[in-house]
């Protein structure tokens, strides 16, 4: 479901960035951050001016358009709107527009920046679809040691979902290669106890948190690590979190506050997924067709797992998309080794 002392600057950040801009609940902890009165408040309160500021141009700027067309409505403008907060909280994330940092540098007492990415090695995050392409623009090492931290928690060892580079992974993910590399391990182990594809749980995953930008996230911006959509219910026992999240009713999408559960880590999230299907009856056709992943997914959805009346449909594309790029890549490890066997015949031989 869509749903910074030093070490806090990204947590704090990531409160306000990893939210839906529309749900009323994304700047609710800003107050709590601001009142440390240090730099990560000041740069979390930068940060939402920006967004702010951003908002107001795109608002403008749609103002300022020669009227609306014939297909426009009341419903339609809201959808707009709601898109353009959206638009302006992305652009604000990461180095942003420079508004920040200009406002830092102002507001700071010595007139220095305060920008904690300051002094950190930057670098364009390019997408490539081709993945020998992909080498050519290695991911840059966090220098965080919180990111750090969390990295050495991804299980080591090489992966067998053919899509992911063992111990590359990092959390929070700024790419899909990120998320797929740091959760490999984690859904591995889970498929292996439900008899399902990795790549089933993976594309799940990616679907339920935006590939993992859209984690539901505690009042002070740490990660609920949910990355199923799990609620919580009466019966759970352990730390929840309240987000906001678009439910489906009677085929209507509607906008809702909700309750999930969360996890101390990626792993507890992997390990209740699996717990949680197998504890509940209603789930029984879809383990039983687990060895299908297209009859697992569908059993989810006819169970009630979701009510998006294309839930099925989304998650099966995406694995799709997964099983072509392990294709992809078994291809070409199969490619490199030939030509590796080629060149050292030709050694030998002249040797």
């Amino acid at each position: 479901m869509l749903p910074l002392d030093s070490s806090s600057a990204l947590t704090a950040r990531a409160g306000l960035g990893n939210r839906l801009a529309a749900d009323p609940a994304s700047l609710k902890s800003l107050g709590t951050v601001v009142r440390r009165n240090d730099a990560a408040a000041l740069d979390t309160a930068a940060r939402a001016f920006e967004s702010l500021l951003v908002g107001q141009m795109l608002k403008q700027m749609r103002t300022a358009s020669l009227g609306e067309g014939i297909l426009d409505s009341q419903h339609s403008r809201m959808y707009q709107e709601m898109h353009d907060q959206q638009i302006a909280a992305n652009l604000s994330e990461g180095r942003g527009l420079g508004i920040r940092q200009a406002l830092l540098r102002q507001l700071s007492p010595a007139g220095q920046a305060l920008d904690p990415e300051a002094g950190a090695e930057r670098t364009l995050s390019v997408p490539e679809r081709t993945p020998w392409l992909r080498r050519m623009h290695p991911a840059a090492t966090s220098t965080d040691a919180a990111s750090t931290a969390r990295n050495e928690e991804a299980a080591p060892g090489a992966t067998s979902t053919g899509i992911a580079r063992a111990g590359a992974g990092r959390w929070p993910p700024r790419d899909a290669q990120e998320f797929l590399d740091y959760l490999a391990p984690h859904a591995e182990q889970a498929a292996a106890r439900l008899g399902v594809d990795p790549h089933v749980l993976l594309a799940q995953s990616a679907l339920e948190t935006g590939w993992g930008k859209h984690v539901p996230r505690h009042a002070d911006g740490s990660s609920s690590f949910n990355l199923f959509g799990i609620k919580a219910n009466r019966a759970w026992e352990g730390e929840r979190v309240s987000v906001g999240t678009l439910e489906y009713r009677d085929g209507v999408a509607r906008r809702e506050q909700a309750r999930f559960r969360a996890y101390p880590s990626p792993a507890g999230s992997f390990e209740d997924y699996v717990d949680f299907l197998q504890r509940n009856p209603r789930y029984g056709d879809a383990l039983a067709s687990a060895d299908s992943p297209r009859d697992f997914v569908r059993g989810l959805q006819r169970a009630g797992y979701a009510t998006d009346p294309r839930y099925a449909e989304k998650v099966l594309s995406i694995h799709a998309r997964l099983q072509r790029m392990s294709a992809e890549q078994a291809a070409e490890a199969t490619g490199a080794t030939q030509v590796s066997r080629a060149q050292a015949d030709k050694t030998q031989a002249r040797g």
